[in-house]
């Protein structure tokens, strides 16, 4: 299951996720060094200090490819497996910052700025990760987290998956 329309066709058979009909593209992004990564004081309000944890993310990650990025409601509550089934995994933070950014730009990425979360996997070697991404007020606090299967997600959240252009 490699193409943007295998996604879609199981997002269409996920009743808690519904695809927001929206794909947009993150250009290439070069190595990520992890400690500058979300830390603009005007855009960021908050960075979680597990960004900085040496045992869960290595100082850089690699480069990544120009994406795809397709984006989903939460319409009930939702797991984490439940995600994982239709859900790619991000590689470097700068992808993800990418988006927050062209948000703050008026871009329409459909990243939610109520409040609710904005949620990405992100693969480190062989770990899992959620990047949690919440717009309060004027500013955006950003935080990690291991990925946990049973852990559930409260609808109007919104979930993000990556697909690569040439697949």
């Amino acid at each position: 299951m490699n193409t943007i329309d295998d996604l879609s066709f199981l997002a269409e058979n996920t009743s808690s996720l519904r695809d927001l009909g929206l794909t947009l593209t993150i250009l290439i992004q070069p190595e990520c060094v992890v400690a500058k990564c979300f830390t603009n004081k005007n855009i960021f309000a908050y960075r979680d200090s597990n960004f900085d944890n040496q045992e869960w993310l290595p100082k850089t990650l690699l480069a990544s490819s120009a994406t795809k990025v397709t984006g989903y409601e939460l319409t009930d509550t939702t797991t984490e497996a439940e995600m994982a089934k239709i859900g790619r995994k991000f590689t470097n933070l700068l992808q993800i910052e990418d988006l927050i950014l062209r948000t703050e730009k008026g871009e329409n990425t459909g990243l939610i700025t109520n409040g609710c979360a904005n949620i990405f996997f992100l693969q480190v070697v062989a770990s899992v990760f959620m990047v949690l991404a919440y717009r309060n007020d004027d500013r955006w606090l950003v935080s990690l987290h291991r990925f946990n299967a049973r852990l559930e997600w409260d609808a109007e959240s919104r979930f993000f998956s990556p697909s690569n252009l040439s697949s």
